[in-house]
């Protein structure tokens, strides 16, 4: 547990650093071309890398336990790797008072930003299942410090929970920032973590919502490049389960991701003022069916749709709608342990302002190993290749663990 955050602690603060020095580039970096008419842009995050849909139960029940890990990593191209890696360190202190560690490290080819944040904090219980929860972010540069602080109910076995927290971004940032800046309106808003379950069904939910931080940078002589800058970047994801026998389960899902930033210069860099916006929303089903005691099937549909637009510097228009079928049969070797052959398909068509209209497809067949270990760990190592093109074969390595 301590080495999973040091590590964290490592890798957070510097994405922030990052973002805020491309502010002072000119010319800036223009990330929101990223490569749409890659045919496994989208089948390598919602399919081939993705959880196994029994290890995302198991995280959504028992993220308020003690504590664990979920994560996934693997190649996307010759020189780019995803990773999706949550994890929830929640140990009880004694005296109805729990750490609240919540730690994400996403970095996505499919969409501009990469997402790592370490919400470090406590839980106090107040009466029966209720409780307060304060979190902080800590950054080197403190300027970057986050809160968020609310309300909590779980059941008595902490499967069951709906937490609703107000947040506040930057909250020291004119007063800290070496840029300075005045703040003319602040990211704050809520987030939120919920799961409830009642017979075979469970619903889980999770997001933030801000609205949209504006700041203008009014001392040319610490700002020369920068002039304003607005932003907001909020996720929301919700969950339905079925889980009517043993092995056997059908969810439906949905999710929506929703990123804007307008940048303004000075001067001569004026030029290079912009606005973007970009959406994308997931809609997914997948069945998993037992077929006797060793074999199961799993079936899997996902539609997506993202909208891209960009005005002023470097103008760009992108609509992509895409569906992802997969089958994927499993040979169980033991109680824990099984192994996966799956074909994964993807079918999409698109309009872009740089690259005219097209229409296209593509599969990938993957072999997998699923290793089952103690109190509910696992670890899946797969080798996937693109059968339509032969070309590009893919390496991942999938982990849940618990503390």
């Amino acid at each position: 547990m301590i080495r999973a955050l040091l590590v964290a602690l490592a890798i957070g603060p510097a994405a922030l650093a990052q973002s805020f020095d491309d502010l002072a580039r000119v010319p800036p970096p223009y990330p929101y071309d990223i490569d749409f008419d890659n045919h496994l842009l989208h089948l390598h995050p919602e399919v081939n890398y993705a959880p196994h849909p029994d290890w995302l139960a198991a995280w959504e029940r028992d993220r308020l336990g003690h504590g664990g890990v979920l994560g996934t990593f693997g190649s996307t191209a010759v020189d780019e790797l995803l990773v999706d890696a949550r994890w929830a360190l929640n140990p009880d202190l004694g005296s109805g008072v729990r750490l609240r560690n919540d730690i994400l490290w996403q970095e996505w080819r499919h969409l501009p930003h990469e997402r790592q944040q370490i919400w470090l904090g406590l839980e106090q219980r107040l009466w029966r299942g209720l409780g307060a929860v304060i979190q902080a972010v800590p950054a080197e540069d403190k300027e970057w410090i986050d809160v968020r602080l609310g309300g909590l109910w779980a059941s008595p076995d902490r499967r069951q929970y709906v937490q609703l927290l107000y947040r506040r971004d930057e909250i020291v940032h004119d007063s800290k920032s070496e840029r300075g800046g005045t703040t003319i309106q602040r990211p704050e808003g809520v987030d939120w973590l919920l799961r409830l379950a009642r017979g075979e069904w469970s619903l889980y939910s999770r997001g933030r919502w801000l609205r949209e931080a504006d700041r203008v940078y009014d001392d040319p002589a610490r700002a020369p490049v920068i002039a304003g800058h607005r932003y907001a970047g909020n996720e929301a994801l919700v969950r339905l389960r079925w889980r009517p026998v043993a092995r056997a389960q059908l969810e439906l899902a949905w999710r929506l991701v929703e990123d804007a930033q307008t940048r303004t210069y000075r001067g001569d860099a004026t030029a290079y003022d912009h606005e973007f916006s970009g959406r994308y929303r997931t809609l997914g089903l997948r069945g998993l069916l037992p077929l006797d005691r060793r074999w199961r099937l799993r079936g899997e549909l996902h539609h997506v749709a993202r909208r891209v637009a960009v005005t002023g510097w470097r103008p760009l228009r992108h609509a992509r709608d895409e569906w992802l079928p997969a089958i994927v049969v499993e040979r169980r070797w033991n109680e824990r342990s099984w192994l996966e052959l799956g074909y994964l398909g993807t079918f999409y068509g698109y309009t872009d302002t740089a690259r005219g209209d097209d229409r296209d497809d593509g599969a990938k067949l993957e072999l997998g190993a699923v290793v089952g270990l103690e109190a509910g760990s696992a670890l899946k190592a797969s080798l996937s290749h693109q059968v339509t093109r032969g070309r590009f074969g893919g390496f991942n390595l999938r982990l849940i663990t618990w503390f």
